[in-house]
């Protein structure tokens, strides 16, 4: 019974991808702390060729070399990034998440979910701007950011 456990287990973990959730590739999720110097204000992001990735890349490390934590090689004719901004926050304890990315005949929608500290919870004083980027296959249809 142990090696039939055993074996199911690992073709479970042989057959997921990594960071492979809901349609996408988690390339880093955080947030940035150069009091809004990056230049980024609340939006979304749908960056498609080298070279708007590589004017994203150097915008995001403006102030702290961000890139360096995450994957930033991608292929660009076969993916496309995807990036969910925050606006700057005064306090710890906001999130922005892309949680699922789903297709419908001529648009892929990307559900969003905002996160803050709950009324009256303590929070630390930190100026920061929560942030995620993923990567999906590289596709024609409409984008629609959804958030929930």
């Amino acid at each position: 019974m142990k090696t039939v456990i055993t074996i199911l287990f690992s073709l479970l973990l042989v057959g997921c991808p990594k960071n492979q959730e809901g349609g996408f590739t988690s390339l880093s999720k955080g947030s940035l702390f150069g009091n809004g110097a990056e230049g980024f204000k609340k939006e979304n992001l749908v960056i498609s060729s080298k070279q708007e990735w590589k004017s994203f890349l150097s915008k995001i490390d403006t102030t702290n070399k961000v890139s360096n934590t995450f994957e930033n090689v991608i292929d660009f004719s076969k993916e496309m990034v995807l990036v969910c901004m925050d606006k700057v926050r005064n306090s710890g304890g906001f999130s922005v998440e892309i949680i699922e990315v789903t297709q419908e005949k001529d648009t892929v929608f990307i559900k969003i979910k905002r996160k803050g500290p709950k009324p009256m919870s303590m929070a630390t004083t930190v100026i920061k701007q929560p942030y995620h980027i993923v990567k999906i296959n590289k596709t024609n249809k409409e984008i629609k950011f959804l958030e929930l």
